[in-house]
């Protein structure tokens, strides 16, 4: 595939990191750089603390764990986001509440979500931001919890570096989580943190990322560190994706900018011939995860061929997320109409992204999407 998705931007600062954790010959949890990647990232997003996990499904199940949701409990997720915010919900065996998206940036519409809060009573909120775009009814969501008391759950796996106003993704959860697999805005393969101001809170995912085993510090003796009090989990990350890890964080800076570089690029370019997916409103600032552009006047099918036809010319491309309420297997109840995220599922595309694109290659990407598009479609006009 010659113009890939996404790709991770490394440098010779984590091949350093890692050949350091490999001459330390302890590449497990618990290591020098762990704490390191840690404290960095709480500083990136503002958040007084950060425990380094396995992957984000892990970070919102801990995260999950750690507030005692239980079976009898109920979680509002949005309809329109990656298929771990419900597996979240169904590993506590608590109920998903699926909320409908709004459509200007395919986040949880606030009218609904106040709407299920008022019907279901939830315990806890997932606030997912996608593609790189805040969600638009984020300020509104959080002095809606604050008011009911519910433990608000921001997901800021695809949007880290994105801001509302001066404040960063990331801070508006009691606790927040971001992804870093290897496509993400900082990606080291497998992994993700959570972060949180609420030092309690800190200690008890912690204890949980642990297997539960709370003698495990270099002045606990030898014989209490295998100690577990109860339900636990092995969820932290090892030392050598850390050290990847801590040169991302440390490194932040340049990568967010070439993302931007060429998410300006695309809006320049495809400005007068193509939707985008979402529209940010005034002061929102997005971190330009994944471009991606909506074909409304094609049909389903119509999409799914174009989608096709730009894998065999090498462009890769993704579909919209299947909506969660389709899920199958899992404890869930709808509030909403489902169109507006079957409709992104099926309309939206999801262009080459990844930071080494130069204006060139997203103009062949555009001249061969009209292309295409026109053998599919030889009645279609530019949507401007």
């Amino acid at each position: 595939m010659k113009y890939i998705l996404n790709k991770p931007n490394i440098s010779s600062v984590e091949k350093k990191y890692i050949l350091d954790v490999l001459k330390t010959g302890w590449i497990s949890s618990n290591g020098r750089h762990n704490s390191i990647a840690e404290k960095k990232f709480s500083k990136l997003v503002n958040k007084k603390y950060s425990i380094t996990v396995q992957s984000g499904t892990a970070a919102l199940h801990v995260a999950l764990k750690a507030i005692n949701v239980k079976k009898k409990n109920k979680v509002i997720v949005p309809n329109y986001s990656c298929s771990a915010n419900i597996n979240s919900v169904a590993q506590c065996n608590a109920t998903a509440i699926v909320v409908e998206v709004e459509k200007e940036t395919l986040g949880l519409d606030y009218d609904l979500v106040k709407k299920a809060i008022l019907k279901h009573k939830p315990k806890a909120l997932q606030l997912v931001h996608i593609y790189g775009c805040p969600a638009r009814d984020t300020l509104k969501i959080v002095d809606l919890c604050k008011n009911k008391n519910i433990t608000l759950i921001e997901d800021g796996s695809e949007a880290l570096g994105a801001k509302i106003n001066s404040k960063k993704v990331g801070q508006f959860g009691d606790v927040s989580i971001f992804s870093l697999r290897s496509e993400k805005m900082l990606g080291i393969g497998e992994g993700a943190i959570i972060c949180t101001n609420d030092k309690k809170l800190y200690e008890r995912i912690l204890l949980l990322c642990s297997r539960n085993m709370p003698f495990r510090t270099s002045k606990d003796p030898y014989w209490k560190k295998y100690i577990s009090n109860g339900e636990g989990y092995n969820y932290l990350m090892p030392h050598l994706l850390s050290a990847m890890l801590r040169g991302q964080v440390e490194r932040h800076k340049q990568i967010f900018k070439e993302k931007k570089r060429v998410g300006e690029l695309y809006r320049e370019i495809f400005k007068n011939y193509f939707n985008f997916s979402q529209v940010p409103p005034k002061n929102f600032h997005i971190a330009h995860w994944l471009n991606s552009i909506v074909l409304d006047n094609l049909t389903n099918n119509e999409v799914k061929k174009v989608g096709e036809k730009l894998i065999h010319y090498g462009i890769e491309v993704r579909s919209g997320f299947w909506p969660l309420i389709n899920t199958q297997h899992i404890k869930k109840l709808y509030v909403g109409n489902e169109k507006i995220s079957l409709k992104s599922y099926n309309k939206i595309i999801v262009l080459p992204s990844n930071y080494l694109l130069k204006k060139k290659d997203i103009l062949f990407i555009r001249n061969q999407l009209t292309k295409i598009i026109k053998e599919v479609k030889p009645s279609f006009n530019l949507n401007r």
